[in-house]
């Protein structure tokens, strides 16, 4: 993401600016995959940053509803990830093995969209695509 300040961020989506809502954006903005909420408090933690568990989900679910974040389900942790918004959609190869996610770098899902928005007369707002099997460390590893 392009390095935009994250009191900028907030402004731009119309919420207050807080500390704590700051240190979180500024969090998400490190990470180059999707993470837990589990991961993000024990950032909080290794940061010395005094965000308890509650407030971080209060602060999720405003970025949420002001579409700063987007949240998906990753089914070999079972538990939801979540990461800032782009520009652009990714997808993910997850490793079944150690959970690793590895983006992928187009969308194969646009000619899919497009063929079935004229056939089906249906129109796609959004889309979900992952893709699970076994990263190459974790091939090598067994």
């Amino acid at each position: 993401m392009k390095s935009i300040s994250s009191r900028t961020l907030l402004e731009k989506a119309g919420l207050k600016y807080s500390r704590q809502r700051e240190a979180l954006l500024d969090i998400l903005k490190d990470q180059s995959t999707p993470i837990t909420i589990e991961q993000l408090d024990d950032i909080t933690k290794q940061r010395k940053l005094s965000v308890n568990l509650s407030t971080i989900y209060r602060i999720l679910d405003a970025f949420l509803k002001h579409e700063m974040i987007e949240k998906t389900f990753n089914v070999p942790s079972q538990s939801y990830v979540i990461e800032l918004k782009h520009s652009h959609h990714r997808h993910f190869l997850i490793c079944l093995d150690c959970q690793k996610m590895i983006p992928i770098n187009h969308c194969p899902m646009h000619d899919i969209i497009d063929q079935i928005e004229k056939e089906q007369d249906f129109h796609v707002s959004a889309h979900q695509l992952e893709i699970y099997g076994y990263c190459s460390d974790c091939i090598r590893n067994h």
